[in-house]
């Protein structure tokens, strides 16, 4: 009797917790798809780092235009933004202060709009999962600016593994308290505890990075953090009554995270509406869901072109080999993802999870020519007969990204193949393709990796959830 009670109370400490965070469901209002919608206006707009007869040259522009976005703002600004912070070793390269930029535009905004709703959502990396208050968010709050952290113990669990028990033992006690270990991005910042470090092991993440206010609204893939600076990146700026649809999912992460939004609506102006063109705002698993529909929907013929940093999704690169082999034109640019930050990585996922996609025939692979930065795009062009559709922002075509785990923000648009915003993009994957200009791109030898051992490790990793993608 005593070894029965024994190994029911095993069972429960044990396996129950884990089976309680792999039944965890996304919080209302999460994988959120809205209409189809008109719009007015949609520009498109890169970060680029590039090599021009060997010297490094910078083209930023996404930042830029966030200020002026802010500046021009008159009834309302809401941001959410994934990693907001300052740290990373100075020693060893210098940055341009993205943080203090826009932190300085929102105080300035709203000591000449003292009236003014200003809200900025962020992730709780920023800040070291609860160790400090980042200077630049305590500023913010300083100066009545709504300031909410994402509670991220109302996501799914991306490592069930350890989660479960995170959930069930770990998370009460808190993550506030003195440090005593030094802070792994930046040493000058201040000291984190072992539950700092137990809460960043739950990897999953408000990975979204938007701009709205009553004049226009931005997705994009670049994080406005001093050390991403220098990435290549992707942004498009919309003015359409999809804002409101944008609006409508960030007052569901509020909710969820113990606060409220006031109200915020865009109002549509009077210009006439971009002809032959929709557009529509997917997050979560909405974006994975349309991805798939995409792909499965090109024909012999058609052309998929993809710039991508992470993509691993198991299921993404099936329907993606399938349509090659079916007849469908595939260009793919990826980052080879050697560097984060200045750290050398061992090239994965993507050096393992394309290595096999390099081979069939019909698909075409090459790596952006990255330096110390990332080619951090994620962005997805199809075309078929008549029209295109166009799929960017802040997902990677990962499981983690794409399943619900991490909060995603993308925008779909809908259009045909003549339009300015064909163009434009045709124009930019043809710049980098071609290396038109500058070095961009190199081949797919120069970083492709079929070791088998490393292979069965990213599909491990994916599966599972335990990495860092």
């Amino acid at each position: 009797m005593k070894k029965i009670i024994i190994s029911i109370l095993l069972f429960l400490v044990l396996i129950v917790p884990i089976c309680w965070s792999l039944f965890q469901k996304g919080p209302d209002g999460t994988s959120f798809e809205g209409d189809y919608h008109e719009a007015e206006a949609i520009d498109f707009l890169v970060d680029f780092t590039f090599l021009r007869e060997g010297k490094v040259i910078h083209e930023l522009n996404i930042l830029k235009r966030e200020i002026s976005m802010i500046e021009a703002a008159q009834e309302f600004i809401l941001m959410d933004m994934f990693l907001f912070n300052d740290a990373y070793d100075r020693n060893s390269e210098k940055y341009p202060n993205a943080v203090a930029s826009i932190t300085n535009a929102l105080i300035e905004k709203r000591k000449l709009n003292p009236d003014m709703p200003i809200v900025f959502i962020t992730d709780p990396i920023n800040g070291f999962y609860g160790a400090y208050e980042e200077e630049a968010i305590q500023s913010m709050r300083d100066s009545d600016i709504q300031v909410i952290l994402t509670d991220l113990t109302q996501m799914k669990d991306s490592n069930p593994l350890f989660s479960g028990y995170y959930r069930a033992y770990i998370k009460w006690f808190g993550t506030k308290g003195k440090g005593w270990i030094e802070n792994p991005t930046d040493t000058k910042k201040p000291k984190v505890n072992i539950r700092n470090f137990l809460g960043l092991l739950n990897l999953k993440a408000n990975h979204r990075k938007l701009l709205i206010t009553d004049q226009e609204g931005m997705i994009t893939s670049a994080n406005p953090h001093d050390a991403s600076s220098y990435h290549s990146n992707v942004a498009v700026v919309v003015k359409s009554p999809v804002l409101n649809d944008m609006i409508e999912a960030e007052r569901r992460v509020a909710i969820f995270s113990g606060e409220e939004l006031p109200y915020f609506e865009y109002y549509q102006g009077e210009q006439s509406y971009l002809s032959n063109t929709k557009v529509k705002y997917l997050t979560e698993k909405a974006i994975y869901n349309r991805l798939l529909e995409c792909i499965r929907a090109a024909k012999k013929g058609d052309k998929i072109q993809i710039g991508m940093f992470y993509l691993s999704e198991f299921s993404v690169i099936d329907e993606l080999e399938k349509a090659a082999k079916r007849g469908v034109l595939i260009e793919l640019i990826a980052d080879p993802n050697k560097n984060a930050f200045g750290v050398k990585m061992n090239g994965s996922p993507n050096c393992q999870s394309l290595s096999k996609l390099g081979e069939e025939e019909n698909f075409t692979i090459k790596w952006y020519n990255i330096g110390e930065e990332q080619y951090h795009v994620k962005l997805a062009s199809f075309t078929y007969p008549v029209h295109n559709i166009i799929l960017m922002g802040s997902a990677n075509y990962t499981r983690r990204n794409l399943k619900g785990y991490n909060l995603e923000s993308d925008l779909e648009i809908v259009t045909v193949r003549d339009t300015d915003i064909s163009k434009t993009i045709q124009s930019y994957f043809k710049r980098l393709w071609n290396n038109e200009d500058g070095d961009y791109t190199v081949e797919f030898k120069t970083y492709a990796n079929d070791d088998f051992l490393k292979y069965k490790l990213y599909q491990i990793q994916e599966a599972t959830g335990i990495s860092s993608y």
